[in-house]
């Protein structure tokens, strides 16, 4: 069970005075008593009260506001223009706008030391916090925003039982990506994958291996070149990946936007899309289907994903009991014109 958020009348009712009493300390008002003010200022530390901008403005509990936290790594990924993040963006605020709540763009900072820095941190702001993990956060920061009082939603995946996460199925949907390419005939695979340290990218590669597993086939020896979810990366692994085996007739890329990059630098080599190689990718951002050859890639839910990020956080904060508090979505095919059986079906 998540921890009761601490309000500004719990800090009143242990220090046993009015929580006007406690706003006019909170706001450093001259007209408490000495013996008062330390009294109520102990009870906050005790409590690990934080207080909200509504607290202290006195005027109600609630701050009618949700923030989304996000690492440096998600706010390369909204420079860059990220589709998935920005449908993820789109559902909570959907989702807030409906029962009359702000949403609140916030930062998560890491420094050197491995400190973790945040505005939410210091001071109440928001009734509740979605966030959305670095690839080096482990859920560190998802349980220091619930110990400082915040009901807390992880996007992704989440190490503390306590906490709620939710996630598309990544695991189903690198099985499936390969199940695709495998019903066509093709066995020479090469992944351009997700940086190595990020746990979609170890679920995909499982589902790779699970499907390769399920039909028989070794899949030990397939060449692996790890990218960072960007354009240029994929551009840079499809030439690593030739490089290593020119026999490769097919590519399973772990977001589109690296194989779309793929897909430039193979176009610019001659090499034809699907005739000789086959692509497949994952996210089915708008452009996979605005490509010269259109994308065959598997859909996830992001708007959902944020959708259902919101829900949970309104029963977190109206302490309304969590059914599930690992939630994964369903992922889907979408079978374009990238994908066709292949030249050759040599085995490994």
């Amino acid at each position: 069970m998540m921890k009761k958020r601490i309000t500004i009348k719990d800090v009143a009712k242990k220090a046993g005075v009015s929580y006007q009493t406690v706003s006019r300390v909170i706001n450093n008002k001259p007209d408490v008593s000495v013996a008062t003010r330390q009294r109520v200022l102990q009870v906050i530390e005790d409590l690990n009260y934080r207080p909200s901008m509504a607290a202290t403005s006195r005027v109600n509990p609630k701050t009618q506001i949700v923030a989304m936290a996000i690492s440096p790594y998600n706010e390369f990924l909204l420079y860059e223009g990220d589709p998935h993040l920005l449908r993820i963006i789109h559902g909570i605020d959907q989702a807030l706008l409906a029962r009359n709540y702000s949403l609140l763009l916030s930062t998560i900072n890491y420094t050197n030391d491995g400190k973790i820095e945040s505005r939410l941190l210091n001071r109440q702001i928001a009734d509740g916090v979605i966030i959305r993990l670095s690839m080096k956060d482990r859920g560190e920061t998802a349980k220091l925003l619930a110990k400082k009082g915040y009901p807390v939603v992880v996007l992704g995946y989440s190490q503390h039982p306590d906490i709620p996460a939710i996630r598309s199925d990544d695991e189903h949907g690198g099985f499936t990506q390969t199940q695709h390419l495998l019903a066509l005939g093709h066995r020479k695979i090469g992944i351009i994958a997700g940086p190595a340290d990020d746990p979609a990218t170890t679920k995909r590669l499982e589902g790779y291996a699970r499907a390769m597993s399920a039909s028989g086939i070794n899949s030990s020896n397939t060449p692996i070149v790890y990218g960072n979810y960007t354009d240029d990366s994929g551009y840079d692994a499809i030439a690593q990946l030739m490089k290593k085996s020119s026999k490769i007739t097919a590519i399973i890329a772990l977001n589109d936007m690296m194989a779309i990059g793929a897909i430039q630098w193979l176009n610019e080599h001659g090499i034809k899309i699907p005739e000789e190689i086959s692509i497949v990718g994952y996210d089915d951002i708008p452009d996979a289907q605005r490509q010269v050859v259109p994308l065959t890639t598997i859909r996830i839910p992001s708007f959902e994903e944020g959708q259902k990020a919101a829900n949970v956080i309104f029963d977190l904060i109206e302490n309304r009991p969590i059914n599930s508090p690992k939630l994964i979505l369903p992922v889907h095919l979408i079978i374009r014109n990238s994908t066709t059986t292949p030249r050759t079906t040599e085995l490994y």
